[in-house]
């Protein structure tokens, strides 16, 4: 599990924002059955990594993960954010709050929608604010162990039938003195477990057009999850295929051939490495 720096919570809340309001409009353009896939998405990913403390602090009663609950589905957009910031003034720490209190309200959230006790828009609500969440707690993660050397992971979308382009970058990388690791033709679930035992602090993804869009989303969701201290970058023809769309998505770039990509990719490992100096000191 990365390590987290007690650095104020206060300072993620523009990325909280941000994070809810593109996570909320990426959900208003796809169905409601790739909605629900992403919903789900949260609330299993967040309860993956439930982490046990003898402190009382850390590890809250159902009673308060269930007020949070309530509140991460409340008229107010920023109540839950408002009740973590309260927990982490309390005293609670920083991996407790993403791995106790977030990861059982996605549980308590999971219960209610199949208990009927709240709604699927209530719950899809509520998801989007803990994902806005955890993508303003991001910043203080580490990846689980130091890399001396430029590294990244270039994976092609689940069901993705063309993966040439992503094998070809991988090579083209190589030759600019990157270590790639590759993969393909893996499903969801396999993608993202072997993905998240990487400290690689860059993920490439590449997809075909529109029809990859709601595995794309998933996905993405998925790994900001499993790897939140990685960086993800979008390539392929769904980058101008669907761009209004791919707009929406939490990504942190979108390149269109491989000079531009070396560019980016170099920026972003520049970016990691001064983050990681920052934790050291």
């Amino acid at each position: 599990m990365p390590v987290l720096n007690d650095a104020p919570l206060s300072a993620a809340l523009d990325l909280y924002q941000k994070s809810d309001v593109g996570v909320r409009a990426l959900k208003s353009k796809l169905t409601e059955s790739d909605v629900q896939g992403i919903v789900r998405e949260v609330l299993t990913g967040v309860k993956k990594h439930a982490l046990r403390n003898e402190r009382s602090v850390d590890a809250p009663s159902r009673a308060k993960v269930e007020n949070l609950a309530y509140a991460l589905i409340s008229d107010d957009r920023e109540e839950g954010q408002r009740f973590i910031e309260q927990v982490y003034e309390d005293g609670a720490s920083l991996e407790a709050i993403y791995l106790n209190y977030l990861a059982e309200a996605a549980s308590v959230l999971g219960e209610w929608w199949e208990s009927d006790h709240a709604s699927f828009y209530e719950v899809s609500i509520g998801t989007s604010r803990i994902y806005a969440i955890v993508r303003g707690l991001s910043y203080l993660f580490v990846p689980k162990g130091l890399v001396e050397f430029k590294s990244a992971v270039f994976a092609s979308v689940p069901d993705e039938a063309h993966t040439l382009g992503v094998r070809m970058a991988s090579d083209l990388f190589g030759q600019a003195g990157w270590d790639i690791e590759t993969i393909v033709g893996q499903s969801h679930d396999a993608l993202v477990a072997q993905i998240s035992r990487s400290t690689s602090p860059i993920i490439g993804l590449s997809a075909g057009g529109g029809h990859s869009l709601a595995t794309l989303a998933r996905l993405v969701i998925a790994l900001r999850i499993s790897n939140p201290w990685a960086a993800i970058v979008l390539s392929g023809p769904i980058a101008r295929d669907a761009d209004a769309v791919v707009s929406a998505l939490d990504v942190d770039g979108v390149v269109a051939d491989v000079p531009s990509a070396l560019k980016l990719f170099d920026r972003l490992w520049m970016q990691s490495a001064k983050s990681k100096a920052a934790f050291a000191d």
